[in-house]
């Protein structure tokens, strides 16, 4: 299949150089990097049995419903991208 990436200039010119210097391709180290990583983590992935924290049974955010979260979360995402916006704009 092909595809193509958009890489940092630094990033492929050293990813070549590597490529030359193990006497393979381009494409064979992009391949075996992939499955390294890719690799790698399916193996590490567990899943959670437990929450991860633990809420107080009075906690304000028991009584949200995950579609509250959900909305808030969003909200406090586009704050976040509206200051960044903002500072550039300094």
């Amino acid at each position: 299949m092909r595809t193509t990436l958009d890489l940092p200039d630094d990033v492929l010119r050293r990813a070549k150089i590597e490529a030359v210097e193990r006497g393979s391709t381009l494409r064979q180290l992009v391949i075996d990097a992939l499955q390294r990583e890719i690799g790698g983590k399916a193996q590490l992935r567990k899943r959670l049995i437990r929450a991860p924290i633990q809420l107080h049974k009075d906690a304000p955010l028991r009584r949200l419903s995950p579609d509250s979260v959900k909305h808030l979360d969003s909200e406090d995402l586009q704050r976040s991208e509206l200051g960044k916006t903002r500072a550039l704009h300094r």
